[in-house]
């Protein structure tokens, strides 16, 4: 699992405008070491993906749970947020196969 976080970080699939907006529930954003997010979101929260985890949201009745990685390393304040956007698309309906 480990030599899969030194891959480089694949583009972020830019959601669908109509899933970018504030969450409208609790909102609950965590933030983490490339591998903390690794952890938690494909061992904690069972995400099976070639790719390593950059990110993951649990969706709830009217509350939301994201993971995102802190800056640092290869995680820029760019790719952040391209990854808070992703996942907060996500929190507002977005489906996890990210079809329109």
């Amino acid at each position: 699992m480990m030599a899969m976080a030194q891959g480089p970080i694949h583009p972020i699939d830019a959601p669908p405008a109509i899933y970018q907006h504030g969450y409208r529930g609790g909102l609950t954003v965590r933030q983490g070491s490339l591998a903390e997010v690794e952890h938690f979101c494909h061992t904690m929260h069972g995400i099976v993906s070639q790719y390593r985890a950059l990110g993951c949201s649990k969706v709830d009745t009217q509350r939301c749970f994201v993971m995102i990685p802190k800056i640092g390393g290869p995680i820029t304040a760019r790719i952040q947020a391209q990854i808070r956007a992703h996942e907060m698309a996500h929190c507002n309906g977005w489906s996890a196969d990210h079809a329109h």
